[in-house]
């Protein structure tokens, strides 16, 4: 008896020695993290701000790697099946955690099996915006514009099955009109069609939408905030504009393969909220239209699952596709 409790003892200390070691160890190279979305979006924005900070809290450079695609299926495919290390992870988003579930027979991935949460980053609202010759001001003026258009006027989204392209297929079933969807491969290109007038408005992640509002190019109707966003104080919330229903937010945060180990997790986990908190990140957030999102593992699951009812019912409703 008194063996077997020294070997239990001895077991025991050697794998607190091996922790300790993995804990002291890493990071030992690299980090790198895959961002799901074509460069210049708002993820990919998010994800190299937060890239610095990381790198200097880690010592270690952190190399930013983009495949878009999906909606985020493409890097989330990948990122599951691929014979990764521990200093790998990926950025996820609302789209690829709580809504391609419903659009997609086949996604490659399964976010609660495969995929271990290490924390939210940051949340942004999406907004309304048409081309600034539209000749409206408001969400009931544009369904009013769209009602009996013959072809039907367009919008753009950064991708089939977006929280943008939802939206809209939402706007378009509460107010009884045809709309035309144009996907396009990432944020960028899916303004860039706005801009040059190939469709008459979109529903996108506001950082990338920002810039070109406040240069007048673009005219914002209203925020999917629950509340007017401090950068527009002029634009109303959906809820204000009659559409209550449309009202979410895009956030993102960090995940790891399912296979990581819990220190690393929680190494990651503490990193990631002490950059969240600091007050010169949270102010250089709000610059590009973000709010930090500090919190647990736990929390950023809790978000996924509690998303997944309300998108539920948008597919359902929109009746809108992927493929």
């Amino acid at each position: 008896m008194i063996k077997n409790w020294i070997l239990i003892f001895l077991c025991a200390v050697f794998a607190n020695g091996i922790q300790a070691q993995t804990q002291n160890n890493w990071p030992s190279r690299p980090i790198k993290l895959l961002v799901p979305y074509p460069p210049g979006g708002s993820t990919d924005i998010l994800t190299r701000l937060l890239g610095q900070k990381l790198s200097e809290s880690l010592n270690q450079p952190v190399v930013i790697e983009n495949k878009g695609g999906a909606s985020g299926g493409v890097a989330a495919s990948f990122f599951v099946k691929a014979n990764l290390d521990d200093h790998y992870f990926m950025v996820a988003s609302l789209p690829m955690m709580s809504i391609n579930q419903y659009l997609y027979k086949k996604m490659g991935y399964d976010p609660d099996t495969d995929l271990l949460p290490i924390g939210l980053m940051g949340q942004t609202p999406n907004v309304i915006v048409t081309s600034v010759n539209l000749p409206v001001s408001n969400l009931k003026d544009l369904g009013s514009f769209a009602k009996n258009k013959n072809p039907p006027i367009s919008y753009s989204s950064s991708s089939s099955g977006s929280a943008g392209h939802l939206l809209n297929e939402l706007f378009k079933t509460n107010v009884g009109v045809e709309l035309t969807h144009i996907p396009y491969r990432g944020n960028g290109p899916s303004m860039a069609a706005l801009l040059a007038g190939d469709v008459q408005f979109t529903t996108d992640n506001l950082p990338q939408l920002l810039p070109q509002i406040r240069a007048g190019k673009l005219k914002p109707l209203a925020v999917t905030s629950a509340k007017r966003w401090f950068q527009l104080p002029d634009v109303p919330t959906v809820s204000e504009s009659g559409f209550a229903n449309m009202t979410t937010s895009a956030w993102f945060g960090l995940v790891a393969q399912n296979k990581t180990s819990q220190e690393v997790i929680t190494r990651m986990n503490r990193e990631l909220n002490s950059i969240l908190m600091n007050p010169d990140f949270i102010a250089r957030l709000r610059e590009v239209s973000f709010e930090t999102l500090p919190g647990t593992p736990l929390d950023m699951k809790q978000a996924w699952l509690r998303e997944r009812e309300t998108w539920k019912k948008v597919v359902e409703k929109s009746g809108a596709t992927a493929e």
